[in-house]
Protein backbone atom coordinates (compact mmCIF):
# COMPACT_ATOMS: atom_id res chain seq x y z
CA UNK A 1 0.00 0.00 0.00
CA UNK A 2 1.66 3.29 -1.01
CA UNK A 3 2.26 5.80 1.67
CA UNK A 4 0.73 9.37 1.90
CA UNK A 5 2.98 12.30 1.96
CA UNK A 6 1.86 15.59 3.68
CA UNK A 7 4.41 18.49 4.21
CA UNK A 8 5.07 21.55 6.62
CA UNK A 9 8.06 23.88 5.66
CA UNK A 10 10.26 21.91 7.44
CA UNK A 11 8.78 18.48 7.78
CA UNK A 12 8.22 15.41 5.44
CA UNK A 13 6.53 13.27 6.76
CA UNK A 14 4.94 9.29 5.41
CA UNK A 15 1.55 8.17 6.93
CA UNK A 16 -0.25 4.79 5.49
CA UNK A 17 -3.57 3.90 5.88
CA UNK A 18 -2.93 0.09 7.43
CA UNK A 19 -2.79 0.57 11.13
CA UNK A 20 -3.27 4.42 10.01
CA UNK A 21 0.71 4.61 10.59
CA UNK A 22 3.18 6.68 11.03
CA UNK A 23 6.13 5.75 8.23
CA UNK A 24 8.43 8.55 8.22
CA UNK A 25 9.36 11.62 9.50
CA UNK A 26 12.52 13.77 7.62
CA UNK A 27 13.86 17.32 8.44
CA UNK A 28 16.76 18.84 7.32
CA UNK A 29 17.86 15.79 5.78
CA UNK A 30 17.47 13.36 8.40
CA UNK A 31 14.86 10.51 8.84
CA UNK A 32 13.82 10.21 12.70
CA UNK A 33 11.84 7.37 12.42
CA UNK A 34 13.21 3.35 12.45
CA UNK A 35 12.08 1.82 8.95
CA UNK A 36 11.60 -1.54 10.15
CA UNK A 37 13.52 -4.96 9.61
CA UNK A 38 12.38 -8.31 9.87
CA UNK A 39 15.55 -9.20 12.65
CA UNK A 40 13.89 -6.66 15.57
CA UNK A 41 10.61 -4.72 14.54
CA UNK A 42 9.27 -5.01 10.76
CA UNK A 43 6.58 -1.65 11.78
CA UNK A 44 7.10 1.82 12.54
CA UNK A 45 4.45 3.63 14.65
CA UNK A 46 1.11 1.64 14.36
CA UNK A 47 -1.78 2.63 16.44
CA UNK A 48 -3.10 0.82 19.40
CA UNK A 49 -6.90 0.01 19.75
CA UNK A 50 -8.42 -0.76 21.86
CA UNK A 51 -5.91 -2.50 24.70
CA UNK A 52 -1.95 -1.73 24.69
CA UNK A 53 -0.55 -4.70 25.98
CA UNK A 54 -2.31 -7.75 26.14
CA UNK A 55 -4.17 -10.06 28.51
CA UNK A 56 -3.84 -13.28 29.51
CA UNK A 57 -4.28 -16.13 26.90
CA UNK A 58 -5.23 -13.01 24.85
CA UNK A 59 -8.50 -13.71 26.34
CA UNK A 60 -11.28 -11.31 28.04
CA UNK A 61 -14.63 -11.10 29.13
CA UNK A 62 -17.39 -8.71 27.80
CA UNK A 63 -21.24 -9.75 29.77
CA UNK A 64 -19.73 -13.41 30.52
CA UNK A 65 -18.38 -14.31 27.18
CA UNK A 66 -15.22 -14.75 26.40
CA UNK A 67 -13.40 -12.87 23.24
CA UNK A 68 -9.68 -13.17 21.73
CA UNK A 69 -8.07 -9.92 21.44
CA UNK A 70 -3.98 -10.33 20.01
CA UNK A 71 -1.46 -8.03 21.60
CA UNK A 72 -1.84 -4.16 21.19
CA UNK A 73 -5.53 -4.95 20.02
CA UNK A 74 -7.92 -4.57 16.72
CA UNK A 75 -6.17 -1.83 14.70
CA UNK A 76 -2.89 -2.21 13.78
CA UNK A 77 -3.43 -4.59 11.38
CA UNK A 78 -6.74 -3.16 9.64
CA UNK A 79 -7.12 -0.73 6.50
CA UNK A 80 -8.18 2.48 7.44
CA UNK A 81 -10.50 4.84 5.14
CA UNK A 82 -8.77 7.81 3.94
CA UNK A 83 -11.07 10.52 4.49
CA UNK A 84 -9.04 13.58 4.06
CA UNK A 85 -5.67 14.74 2.51
CA UNK A 86 -4.42 18.43 2.10
CA UNK A 87 -0.90 19.30 2.08
CA UNK A 88 -0.36 19.16 5.84
CA UNK A 89 -2.66 16.95 7.08
CA UNK A 90 -4.31 13.55 6.69
CA UNK A 91 -7.20 12.14 8.44
CA UNK A 92 -7.85 8.15 8.51
CA UNK A 93 -11.31 6.55 10.15
CA UNK A 94 -11.72 3.21 11.07
CA UNK A 95 -15.45 1.75 11.77
CA UNK A 96 -16.57 -0.95 13.75
CA UNK A 97 -17.55 -4.25 11.17
CA UNK A 98 -18.43 -7.44 11.38
CA UNK A 99 -14.27 -8.73 11.30
CA UNK A 100 -13.94 -5.82 14.40
CA UNK A 101 -16.81 -7.18 16.82
CA UNK A 102 -15.44 -10.89 17.04
CA UNK A 103 -12.15 -9.52 19.01
CA UNK A 104 -14.22 -6.29 20.61
CA UNK A 105 -18.11 -6.48 20.50
CA UNK A 106 -18.69 -2.80 20.05
CA UNK A 107 -19.75 0.00 17.91
CA UNK A 108 -17.27 2.69 17.71
CA UNK A 109 -15.33 5.01 15.19
CA UNK A 110 -11.65 6.17 15.55
CA UNK A 111 -10.17 8.94 13.72
CA UNK A 112 -6.29 9.67 13.61
CA UNK A 113 -5.17 12.74 12.19
CA UNK A 114 -2.01 13.58 11.77
CA UNK A 115 -1.22 17.32 10.74
CA UNK A 116 2.43 18.84 9.87
CA UNK A 117 3.48 22.29 11.22
CA UNK A 118 6.70 23.84 11.00
CA UNK A 119 9.08 21.09 12.85
CA UNK A 120 5.62 19.82 15.15
CA UNK A 121 3.52 16.91 13.82
CA UNK A 122 0.27 16.60 15.78
CA UNK A 123 -1.15 13.29 16.59
CA UNK A 124 -4.91 13.37 17.69
CA UNK A 125 -7.30 11.05 18.08
CA UNK A 126 -11.11 10.89 18.06
CA UNK A 127 -13.03 7.62 19.36
CA UNK A 128 -16.96 7.54 19.47
CA UNK A 129 -19.50 5.00 20.91
CA UNK A 130 -21.68 4.20 18.08
CA UNK A 131 -23.71 1.51 20.42
CA UNK A 132 -26.06 1.38 22.98
CA UNK A 133 -24.17 0.29 25.84
CA UNK A 134 -20.93 1.77 27.93
CA UNK A 135 -17.69 1.16 25.60
CA UNK A 136 -14.07 0.58 27.46
CA UNK A 137 -10.89 1.34 25.53
CA UNK A 138 -7.52 2.16 25.65
CA UNK A 139 -5.52 3.93 23.00
CA UNK A 140 -1.97 4.77 21.87
CA UNK A 141 0.76 4.20 19.11
CA UNK A 142 4.15 2.30 19.31
CA UNK A 143 6.39 4.73 17.77
CA UNK A 144 10.15 3.74 16.92
CA UNK A 145 13.29 6.08 16.58
CA UNK A 146 15.77 5.43 15.17
CA UNK A 147 18.78 4.97 17.55
CA UNK A 148 20.74 6.55 17.43
CA UNK A 149 19.64 9.21 15.33
CA UNK A 150 22.97 9.48 13.68
CA UNK A 151 25.53 7.46 11.82
CA UNK A 152 28.58 6.92 13.82
CA UNK A 153 26.96 8.13 17.00
CA UNK A 154 26.71 6.01 20.10
CA UNK A 155 23.45 4.69 21.97
CA UNK A 156 25.12 4.97 25.01
CA UNK A 157 24.98 8.65 24.74
CA UNK A 158 21.43 8.59 24.38
CA UNK A 159 19.27 9.90 27.19
CA UNK A 160 14.99 10.58 28.28
CA UNK A 161 15.10 14.30 29.60
CA UNK A 162 12.01 15.60 31.36
CA UNK A 163 10.40 19.03 31.66
CA UNK A 164 10.23 18.47 35.28
CA UNK A 165 12.42 16.69 38.05
CA UNK A 166 10.58 13.42 38.55
CA UNK A 167 10.59 10.38 40.59
CA UNK A 168 9.28 7.54 38.66
CA UNK A 169 9.12 3.98 38.79
CA UNK A 170 9.36 1.56 35.66
CA UNK A 171 7.33 -1.60 35.29
CA UNK A 172 6.76 -4.63 32.43
CA UNK A 173 3.76 -6.89 31.68
CA UNK A 174 4.91 -9.40 34.06
CA UNK A 175 4.50 -7.25 37.33
CA UNK A 176 8.59 -6.37 37.30
CA UNK A 177 9.15 -2.86 38.85
CA UNK A 178 12.70 -1.21 39.28
CA UNK A 179 12.96 2.75 40.19
CA UNK A 180 13.53 4.23 36.47
CA UNK A 181 14.22 7.97 37.52
CA UNK A 182 15.01 10.68 39.86
CA UNK A 183 15.81 13.80 38.85
CA UNK A 184 14.92 14.89 35.05
CA UNK A 185 17.37 12.44 33.30
CA UNK A 186 17.50 8.91 32.21
CA UNK A 187 20.44 7.64 30.51
CA UNK A 188 19.65 4.89 27.84
CA UNK A 189 21.54 1.46 27.30
CA UNK A 190 20.16 -1.37 25.44
CA UNK A 191 20.75 -3.48 28.91
CA UNK A 192 17.91 -1.44 30.35
CA UNK A 193 15.35 -3.96 28.29
CA UNK A 194 16.56 -6.91 29.52
CA UNK A 195 13.57 -7.34 31.11
CA UNK A 196 11.31 -6.46 28.14
CA UNK A 197 9.38 -3.20 28.29
CA UNK A 198 9.82 -0.33 30.83
CA UNK A 199 6.79 1.72 31.20
CA UNK A 200 5.84 4.64 33.35
CA UNK A 201 3.38 6.41 34.88
CA UNK A 202 2.65 9.61 37.01
CA UNK A 203 4.92 11.80 34.92
CA UNK A 204 4.68 15.40 36.11
CA UNK A 205 5.87 16.81 32.81
CA UNK A 206 4.24 17.71 29.92
CA UNK A 207 6.98 16.52 27.80
CA UNK A 208 9.87 14.21 27.71
CA UNK A 209 13.11 14.56 25.13
CA UNK A 210 14.96 12.06 23.16
CA UNK A 211 18.56 13.02 22.46
CA UNK A 212 21.82 12.71 22.61
CA UNK A 213 24.62 15.05 24.71
CA UNK A 214 26.52 15.09 21.74
CA UNK A 215 24.79 16.66 18.74
CA UNK A 216 21.60 18.65 18.71
CA UNK A 217 19.09 16.33 16.88
CA UNK A 218 16.44 15.21 19.21
CA UNK A 219 12.42 14.83 19.54
CA UNK A 220 10.51 16.03 22.19
CA UNK A 221 7.01 14.41 22.74
CA UNK A 222 4.40 16.83 24.19
CA UNK A 223 2.19 14.04 26.39
CA UNK A 224 0.34 15.76 29.01
CA UNK A 225 -3.02 14.27 28.08
CA UNK A 226 -1.43 10.49 27.63
CA UNK A 227 -0.46 9.24 31.16
CA UNK A 228 1.19 5.87 30.32
CA UNK A 229 4.59 6.09 28.23
CA UNK A 230 6.00 2.84 27.33
CA UNK A 231 9.79 2.50 26.40
CA UNK A 232 11.19 -1.01 24.41
CA UNK A 233 13.47 -2.32 22.68
CA UNK A 234 15.57 -5.51 22.34
CA UNK A 235 18.29 -5.89 24.55
CA UNK A 236 20.60 -6.63 21.78
CA UNK A 237 22.54 -3.49 20.76
CA UNK A 238 22.11 -4.62 17.08
CA UNK A 239 18.77 -2.65 17.40
CA UNK A 240 19.14 0.14 16.45
CA UNK A 241 15.58 1.44 17.05
CA UNK A 242 13.44 2.65 20.43
CA UNK A 243 9.81 2.54 20.39
CA UNK A 244 8.55 5.76 23.10
CA UNK A 245 4.88 4.63 22.94
CA UNK A 246 2.78 7.51 25.04
CA UNK A 247 -1.39 6.06 25.60
CA UNK A 248 -3.80 6.49 27.69
CA UNK A 249 -3.58 2.93 29.52
CA UNK A 250 -1.22 -0.06 29.59
CA UNK A 251 -0.94 -3.32 30.69
CA UNK A 252 0.63 -3.04 34.33
CA UNK A 253 1.27 -6.91 35.02
CA UNK A 254 -2.23 -7.66 36.53
CA UNK A 255 -2.41 -10.85 35.67
CA UNK A 256 -5.80 -11.39 36.96
CA UNK A 257 -7.61 -8.65 35.08
CA UNK A 258 -10.23 -9.86 32.64
CA UNK A 259 -12.19 -7.45 31.57
CA UNK A 260 -11.05 -4.06 29.45
CA UNK A 261 -12.88 -1.50 31.97
CA UNK A 262 -10.04 -2.74 34.88
CA UNK A 263 -6.95 -2.10 33.01
CA UNK A 264 -5.46 0.92 34.57
CA UNK A 265 -6.31 3.80 32.39
CA UNK A 266 -9.27 2.54 30.90
CA UNK A 267 -11.52 4.95 29.12
CA UNK A 268 -15.24 4.88 29.19
CA UNK A 269 -17.56 5.86 26.80
CA UNK A 270 -21.53 6.06 27.30
CA UNK A 271 -23.74 5.66 23.75
CA UNK A 272 -23.02 8.83 21.78
CA UNK A 273 -20.08 10.16 23.53
CA UNK A 274 -16.80 11.23 21.78
CA UNK A 275 -13.36 11.02 23.44
CA UNK A 276 -10.57 13.73 21.86
CA UNK A 277 -7.19 13.71 22.63
CA UNK A 278 -3.63 14.21 21.31
CA UNK A 279 -0.14 14.55 21.77
CA UNK A 280 2.77 16.32 19.79
CA UNK A 281 6.22 15.36 18.45
CA UNK A 282 8.69 18.41 17.74
CA UNK A 283 11.46 17.93 15.86
CA UNK A 284 15.03 19.68 16.37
Amino acid sequence: MKDIIIHSNRLKVHVNALGAELKGVEMDGLEYLWQGDSDSYSRTSPTLFPIIGRFLSDTYYVDDQPYHMALNGIAMDRNFACIRVDENQAVFCLTADERTRRAYPFDFSLTVTYTAEENRLHVDYRVENLGGRPMPFGVGCHTAYQWPLLPGDRPENYALTFEKEEELESFNPFGWRQPFVQGRQRPLSHDLFANYTRSITGIQSDWVQFGSGRHERRVKIWRRDFPFMAIWTMPDPKAALICLEPCTSIHAGDHGCTHLEDREGAIVLVPGQVWQKGFMLEFA
